[in-house]
């Protein structure tokens, strides 16, 4: 006999549900299942398949749960130190993989985030960790339909906290602050995932707009070769292809007395390609420090974040370190820790010069502006900041492929039918849902997500067997280079169709991530914050505990007397932190955006005004991809929205 994964020793079972349990053994017998006193009974299909639902229980444990034959005894097998609680599903991409342990060190500094996962002020508050747990599906696609995957219940506690999703570890961790039961944690994402990916192939079906992705890839499954050449590694852009050779270092681009004058000026950490200096390909860049007497001679270490995708390191034209080669692409977000020989360290003025080379996506020097710095015993010198930079060559903007295949985690349906199949029907009390940074290349896809999420929040729900499964979302996070508005922004449309999505679907819910979000850090450091916003969502919206779920939320717009009065939900509190203008934008019949000059709070609305939109029909707030935000109520942030009609919406 053997049971799906999910029923393995220190497992978790949802309070107050009834508990799906399944698994194969010898064909037509009957099986039997005890827990707690709770029995159900099921027999067998002519394939050995079963599946038997055991009745509710309360809170508690642990207890044994049997599973047996009472035809035959040798069928039988015993999962120990079981509990039942509270059960959720953390899903999405990076930014809910990303672990608990931030891979960071501590910053001294008081304006820099403090490596907000925190990961040792969780673990230090940790109390019985043996009524927390979690289990990790990994990531892996094989093309069928998995009924088990490799993973193991886990406690969490000092030594395995770490390895949790860390928005997965704060939320359990509020939730069972407040509800005081055992909590349970299945933590299955990928970073850089797409919706697409985590949908069932019949859902994907139904949606005219990915339809064709998924009848793309049956022809594709229907090919010998798809299930015999796919290598198992990430596949890249068929445009990709790898260095073309280091022919900065012969023009002398490393040396210190190298004149780049006339190189741009980049920020660094950012990315090039955002701040148009190059698309992808080796982009060189430069900058002196200033060494004290003393360290003269003097081993130093050069840190960085990561370098999207490979680096060549130099310190006063000799190289220190490299990362990467020819199409590798597990290192864009690595710390770089390089020594520096005290053989190359002089007092006074020294150069350091990176060469960072990327095939796809972005091409960017990464991370927080507290990472780059150079060290010895007792010093540091930060290094962020402006760097002269130069493109060696430009291949221009290069994306992953779209073509479907094994080799491609974003083929659609493939995560489903290998990480979601093997979790169906686990009973669990909601999901958690962080996702959309891969949705977003244009306008137009995001403006699609809306109508994906809807149909990814259904599917999951008809599987799950569960009608008014909860969902939450998390509205992706400010990120990218600072400004007010910008009408063409993907990630503002992408931020909209999450909002949409969940007020078009009931026991749907969202919370922003809107001012946790670092300019140069596509994964914001502050776990803690969205953990908190998940937990305070779901204790208002499942449990009925609580008074705020969310920031103040949009309800809808009406024109008075040469103004816009928007009204919203959840406005106990509400209150506006800095000038309207920097973030609310009105626009008339023309469908052309202004910044509001004037707002009046009046409970729970806002009344806006513009000079230059007599007429305001529409409002939108925080619409750019790092915009300012400045409305809240006595907790939390206001989502990003746009009073516009689906209909209306549009890339202007």
């Amino acid at each position: 006999m053997k049971l799906g994964t999910l029923f393995s020793d220190h497992a978790v079972l949802q309070q107050r549900r009834s508990v799906a349990v399944w698994g194969e053994t010898l064909p037509g017998l009957l099986i039997e299942a005890e827990i707690a006193g709770k029995r159900s009974f099921a027999r067998a299909s002519s394939s050995g398949e079963f599946k038997l639902d055991l009745p509710p229980s309360e809170a508690g444990g642990p207890y044994d749960l049997t599973v047996f034959s009472p035809e035959n005894e040798a069928e039988k097998v015993i999962v120990h130190d079981v509990l039942f609680g509270e059960v959720w599903l953390c899903s999405g991409q990076s930014n809910m993989q990303y672990k608990l342990d931030p891979k960071r060190p501590p910053s001294d500094q008081q304006d820099v985030p403090v490596w907000r996962q925190q990961k040792d002020e969780f673990i230090a508050a940790i109390t019985e960790p043996e009524r927390f747990r979690f289990i990790t599906c990994p990531n892996r696609v094989t093309g069928c339909r998995e009924k088990y995957f490799d993973g193991a219940w886990k406690y969490m506690d000092a030594e395995n906290a770490p390895l949790a999703s860390a928005v997965g570890a704060w939320f359990g961790s509020f939730l069972r602050e407040k509800l005081d039961v055992p909590v349970g944690l299945i933590c299955c994402s990928w970073g850089g995932s797409i919706i697409e990916s985590w949908t069932s192939p019949a859902a994907l079906k139904t949606n005219p707009y990915t339809r064709p992705m998924i009848e793309e890839w049956e022809a594709v499954r229907q090919k010998r070769e798809t299930w015999c050449d796919h290598s198992g590694k990430p596949a890249v852009a068929k445009a990709a292809r790898p260095d073309d050779g280091n022919s900065g270092f012969g023009k002398g681009w490393a040396a210190p007395g190298f004149d780049d004058s006339q190189w741009k000026t980049m920020k660094v950490p950012g990315s090039w390609i955002a701040q148009h200096i190059a698309g992808n390909g080796a982009v060189w860049i430069r900058r002196t420090v200033e060494i004290p007497a003393e360290l003269a001679g003097k081993d130093l270490v050069f840190r960085s974040g990561g370098i999207d995708k490979h680096d060549t390191t130099y310190f006063n034209g000799v190289e220190i370190g490299r990362t990467g080669k020819d199409l590798e692409a597990d290192w864009w977000e690595t710390p770089r820790e390089y020594a520096i020989p005290g053989k190359l360290v002089k007092a006074g003025v020294n150069t350091l010069a990176i060469r960072g080379f990327s095939f796809l996506m972005d091409g960017a020097f990464v991370g927080h502006r507290d990472d780059w710095r150079l060290e010895a015993d007792g010093w540091q010198l930060p290094i962020s900041g402006e760097w002269k930079a130069a493109a060696e060559y430009d291949r221009g903007k290069l994306l992953k492929t779209t073509d479907p295949g094994l080799d491609n985690q974003n083929t659609p349906g493939l995560k489903f039918d290998t990480m979601v199949r093997p979790l169906l029907p686990f009973a669990i009390g909601g999901v958690i849902w962080y996702q959309g940074e891969s949705n977003a290349p244009n306008v137009e896809k995001s403006l699609a997500y809306q109508r994906e999420m809807e149909t990814m929040i259904r599917d999951w729900r008809f599987h799950w067997e569960n009608p008014d499964l909860p969902f939450i979302q998390v509205q992706l996070a400010d990120y990218q280079l600072a400004e007010d508005y910008y009408g063409s922004s993907s990630w503002a449309f992408l931020r909209d169709s999450q909002l949409k999505a969940a007020r078009a679907v009931p026991d749907s819910y969202l919370v922003t991530a809107l001012d946790t979000g670092e300019e140069n850090e596509i994964h914001p450091q502050d776990k803690k914050s969205i953990g908190e916003r998940l937990a305070a969502s779901a204790l208002y919206h499942v449990y009925g505990l609580g008074d705020l779920p969310c920031g103040p939320e949009f309800r809808r717009a009406v024109p008075e007397n040469g103004a816009l009065r928007v009204y919203f939900d959840y406005a106990d509190g509400m209150e506006l932190r800095g000038e309207p203008g920097r973030s609310f934008y009105l626009a008339g019949a023309d469908r052309k955006y202004h910044p509001a000059d004037e707002a009046e709070i009046s409970g729970d609305s806002i009344l806006l005004r513009s000079k230059q939109v007599p007429e305001p029909l529409s409002v939108r707030y925080a619409w750019s991809n790092n915009p300012v935000s400045i409305l809240y109520n006595r907790r939390f942030p206001a989502a990003s929205f746009s009073s516009e009609k689906e209909e209306e919406r549009g890339d202007l």
